[in-house]
């Protein structure tokens, strides 16, 4: 049983910290630097306050603001964890008095710390470069598209012809792209996900920055949701809930990069067929997409933990492909 737990609301400059004794009760939150010297002195607060490795610490997933607390204390020895935003933003839903402040959000960190939420921190400074590189390209992928889009309508509606910035982006893009699938490439998991039809080495990158690690998940289900491919739900009283479009919560990173797997998969095998299945029942072509990027996704995560490439031969009995 967790005898205390402490949030940590973090920004760009502070992190402000809420304990939450063994009793249920939270004491008054302190606030520190979120910097090197700062940390170091959270460390010692914890360290006063008789803090143990069996503590939870939870940060609330920020970007990069939380990651060198988290690095730090993680090295330290202390039971370090990460949790989604949303967790936070449901709890202060259920308050009946509406604030929204630091010290708030931190007691509402500490509670949900005490009852287990939140990965464990296992990221290494390695893999939080990759990852940052991966994300970059994504940002830059989309800031050129949308300059691209009004260069066009300046050209085609205004008359208007300047230099192109998009296409300087669009190859600092196709650089970048390069050094991420090099990078990546080091370890045999771009080589797993490589193997599905429609995935290619840049994809996979991707798919592995997103997803990593693994171990923050205990069902696929909560991967899936992750990927903002889970479908909402409408119910109310006595009725039958009815599924709607999908939630689209999550990582929009990894929904994309889902999406571009399932559209170049259904002209192979075994995602010819299912495609085929589904347009036949008559459901959209996008619906489709949104049903062939969770089978992916369910593929990826399988061969990630049995370690081994994609092998049609041995869906005889496709366990990977049963849901939707």
């Amino acid at each position: 049983m967790t005898t205390q737990s402490v949030g940590i609301d973090v920004g760009k400059e502070e992190l402000v910290v809420c304990i939450r004794n063994a009793n249920g009760d939270s004491l008054t939150p302190a606030s520190f630097p979120n910097t090197s010297t700062g940390i170091k002195k959270f460390a010692l607060y914890l360290k006063k306050h008789n803090f143990t490795p069996e503590d939870p610490v939870l940060f609330e997933s920020t970007g990069p603001y939380h990651w060198k607390a988290s690095r730090m204390l993680a090295d330290l020895g202390y039971f370090v964890k990460v949790d989604n935003p949303l967790h936070t933003k449901q709890i202060a839903r259920l308050s009946i008095r509406k604030r929204k402040t630091d010290k708030v959000d931190a007691s509402h960190l500490a509670f949900l710390a005490s009852q287990g939420y939140g990965y464990r921190f296992i990221e290494t400074a390695e893999t939080a470069k990759k990852k940052a590189l991966v994300r970059h390209f994504w940002k830059l992928r989309r800031t050129a598209t949308n300059l691209l889009v009004h260069e066009r309508y300046l050209k085609e509606y205004r008359n208007l012809s300047r230099a192109s910035v998009s296409g300087l982006l669009v190859k600092r893009c196709e650089k970048l792209k390069k050094e991420i699938v090099a990078e990546w490439s080091a370890g045999n998991d771009v080589k797993y996900l490589d193997s599905i039809p429609g995935i290619t080495p840049f994809l996979a990158a991707t798919i592995l920055a997103e997803l990593l690690p693994l171990e923050r998940f205990q069902r696929i289900d909560q991967i899936i949701a992750f990927a903002g491919l889970d479908p909402s739900v409408k119910q109310t009283g006595g009725r039958r809930g009815t599924h709607g479009p999908i939630s689209k919560r999550g990582s929009p990173t990894l929904r994309e990069a889902l999406f571009l797997a399932a559209f170049g998969s259904f002209s192979k095998e075994p995602m010819k067929s299912l495609y085929k299945q589904y347009k036949d029942r008559g459901i959209h072509h996008n619906a489709v997409l949104c049903i062939l990027s969770r089978k992916i996704l369910r593929i990826a995560v399988s061969l990630l933990k049995k370690r081994r490439v994609f092998d049609l031969k041995k869906l005889s009995t496709p366990k990977e492909l049963t849901g939707t």
